[in-house]
């Protein structure tokens, strides 16, 4: 067996699994395969000509602390049923995490079937949202509009949105977290088709002389409706758009929302993990210069990787005066403190604070220099909204 990226001549048997694998309408199927994945973006474990096991490596900019960085998602994982349990996922996500290595790409993500599964072999909670169940007639409290009128009416429908103004929202309401995905023009296209075809709803808030200034992206159901992402260039257009649906066909609304403090009051929310980050490339990682400014030490850290060697083992960190840190392997020395990939991961992206850190002992060692340590990685909030 090898692994492999795949070739043209390869899509009909990645296919193939896909339509095994996931419960996905044949329409989606086709236009993923059609528009979407393509086959220098996917690996594959092969017997002979025969694809075995793959995933799809697509590509994403992801904004870490301020920065924008190259990322990729891990979609579609998946095995032929008669070769499943036989450690070919385990082979392929360490091919897949390499070549992402080698192409300056420290950090990776998925959305997992199972958190357990790919915990155990080094990912960490990276993203989570914040689920808000609104009851029916729901009032959000806020500011009044200038005559203290409220204009629900400017929430408009729209059966073919400007993916332009949806992402110019989008940018600018996702500035004020930490971390996020920057989607292009053919991500917008795949959301909305996938939207659509679910049986989804556009909503946007209309100003009067200023255009739209936020939007909703909306399922109507059955017993309840689903919001499944609303952004607004001020609060109060999201306010007024989230109380425009809250009120909607006498339903609860369910928000799917990013794990940040709201702008205005809302019941107290249920926390779900989402996503999963990982990280490829331990150095890169950790000498990208993500740190708050004034922070200088020296840690001796051993690092627990399960899947790559390169990450596992004794590491120096130092930071200096300059703000830069440095990383080389240390081999052989003592260790001040032990944390494995996946934690490493978690304090990265800031899904976890310094105190719940300490709290949930994600590191171990000297409680000063743990101290020092996680002054490195103030909470922060990396909102990933994106299934493929």
């Amino acid at each position: 067996m090898i692994a492999r990226r795949l070739q043209e001549q390869d899509m009909r048997q990645a296919k193939e699994i896909w339509e095994e694998s996931f419960d996905d309408k044949p329409a989606f199927v086709d236009w993923y395969f059609r528009r979407r994945f393509r086959p220098e973006e996917g690996l594959g474990i092969f017997s002979g000509s025969l694809l075995l096991s793959n995933l799809h490596l697509a590509p994403y900019r992801l904004r870490l602390r301020g920065r924008v960085f190259p990322s990729a998602y891990l979609i579609g994982l998946a095995t032929r049923e008669e070769y499943r349990r036989q450690g070919l996922a385990k082979e392929l996500l360490t091919f897949a995490l390499r070549t992402l290595r080698e192409k300056g790409v420290f950090f990776t993500f998925l959305m997992p079937f199972a958190i357990p599964f790919y915990t155990h072999l080094g990912w960490g909670i990276c993203g989570q949202h914040r689920i808000y169940r609104l009851p029916p007639e729901a009032k959000i409290p806020g500011n009044k509009t200038p005559g203290g009128l409220e204009k629900p009416e400017r929430a408009k429908k729209e059966t073919s949105p400007d993916p332009a103004v949806l992402d110019r929202i989008y940018r600018n309401w996702s500035l004020r977290l930490d971390g996020c995905l920057l989607r292009r023009e053919e991500d917008w296209e795949g959301l909305l088709f996938d939207h659509f075809l679910d049986g989804g709803e556009v909503w946007f808030l209309k100003e009067t002389g200023s255009g739209p200034t936020a939007y909703a992206l909306f399922y109507p159901g059955t017993k309840e409706n689903l919001l499944r992402e609303a952004a607004y260039l001020t609060p109060a257009a999201g306010r007024r758009l989230l109380q425009h649906l809250a009120v909607r066909n006498s339903k609860p609304l369910v928000w799917s929302a990013p794990d940040a403090a709201m702008p205005f009051s809302l019941p107290d929310p249920e926390v779900k993990p989402v996503f999963l980050g990982r990280i490829t490339d331990l150095k890169a990682a950790l000498e990208s210069s993500l740190y708050p400014p004034g922070l200088s030490g020296r840690w001796r850290l051993r690092v627990e990787d399960p899947l790559l060697p390169e990450n596992h083992g004794v590491f120096l960190l130092a930071r200096e005066g300059n703000g830069k840190m440095q990383v080389t392997p240390a081999r052989g020395r003592e260790a001040d403190l032990t944390c494995s990939i996946g934690g490493l991961a978690r304090l990265l992206s800031g899904t976890i604070s310094p105190e719940e850190a300490t709290k949930k002992r994600l590191l171990n060692g000297d409680d000063k220099l743990i101290s020092s340590f996680l002054q490195l990685f103030p909470k922060s909030s990396l909102y990933i909204n994106d299934y493929f």
